[in-house]
């Protein structure tokens, strides 16, 4: 008798031991959960390593994508153009990092599969086989603004998500439009991979030039046309060299807005036009044109603060600022002896 009664104790102890491991058990993964640092399959949006991903789709209930593939050390935007490389690192940093903040309530959660429906962004990441990594929708930001609804495709549970050190709509960071992703830079060359810059002044024939790679760091400045006699001055060292380095980073502010009357104004000499040929035979033709000019009321003096840039022909057209390009539009004579930029 006694034997059997301790025989049901240990049995009755095994068993409670068993139920409070389990318990604390549910209780540990019921508080990750809930801090994020483990999820459910269908709540886990992050995909942490962003090297692994080499394509992703963004499409909104309008018809309107972005496609964004990588290709060697680039990302290309609807296999077509240059992505921003500021507007990729945010999205990566997104992607990477998304995080459940809680599960909506039972009375938000019809609202919220609603609103994902009628307005939700799809959102399809890739490996580099194009095998699908992962593909949920983003929604609107919470009524306290402190996440975003988002639901994993195929499931029926939406999640509010957010970004750990970032406060606001996590929706604004898929970007759309083609301004949003397409690269502004007109210029990002270096230095030894330049052959030679042609500037030219429609306007001002004797101070436009030709700067021309002649062997191994090794530069003349030449008169870009017949007429113009040669500088008898010797060249200032290093000038060549410096003003080679300018072309290393030359962006727009933006493309050229639709209102604007580009063909009205392409209709004008332009101020200069700039033909940059690479090493590789390859090159890039800008021209620009004054558009937005501020008088000093002092002196009088006319500043030239924007610029109708086309790129190659008419590729594209972007505003560009003259304290960015400025320093590009030397004349003949500054790379000799005592004389400066090129005034407009």
């Amino acid at each position: 008798m006694m034997k059997n009664f301790f025989t049901r104790t240990r049995l009755l102890f095994v068993l409670f031991l068993l139920a409070g491991v389990a318990a604390y058990y549910f209780w540990q993964q019921s508080e990750r959960y809930a801090s994020g640092s483990r999820v459910a399959p269908d709540m886990d949006f992050a995909v942490k390593d962003t090297n692994a991903i080499y394509r992703i789709f963004i499409a909104d209930r309008r018809g309107r994508t972005a496609d964004l593939k990588r290709l060697e050390n680039q990302w290309v935007y609807n296999g077509q153009y240059k992505a921003r490389p500021s507007a990729i690192e945010v999205l990566l940093q997104t992607v990477c990092c998304l995080n459940v903040l809680y599960v909506p309530p039972k009375a938000a959660e019809k609202h919220a599969v609603k609103a994902l429906a009628a307005n939700g962004i799809k959102v399809e990441l890739y490996d580099r086989h194009n095998r699908l990594l992962k593909s949920y929708y983003v929604g609107d930001v919470t009524p306290d603004e402190r996440g975003t609804y988002m639901i994993m495709e195929g499931s029926e549970q939406p999640y509010v998500v957010y970004l750990p050190g970032f406060i606001g709509q996590v929706r604004v960071r898929y970007l759309l439009g083609d301004e949003d992703w397409r690269d502004r830079m007109i210029f990002t060359e270096k230095p030894e991979n330049i052959q030679a810059i042609s500037v030219e002044y429609p306007q001002h024939r004797s101070a436009s030039f030709r700067l021309l790679k002649v062997g191994t760091a090794e530069y003349i400045v030449q008169p870009l046309f017949s007429t113009t006699p040669p500088s008898r001055m010797p060249q200032r060292k290093g000038a060549a060299e410096a003003y080679l380095l300018r072309y290393e980073f030359l962006g727009a502010e933006g493309f050229a807005p639709s209102e604007l009357n580009i063909d009205s104004i392409r209709a004008t000499v332009p101020f200069a036009i700039v033909h940059l040929e690479r090493t590789d035979k390859t090159f890039v033709k800008a021209r620009f044109w004054p558009i937005n000019a501020q008088s000093d009321s002092y002196t009088g003096e006319r500043f030239i603060i924007h610029y109708l840039t086309e790129v190659n022909d008419g590729q594209d057209y972007y505003i560009t600022q003259h304290h960015v390009f400025g320093p590009i539009f030397q004349t003949y004579l500054s790379f000799f002896e005592g004389r400066g930029r090129m005034q407009n």
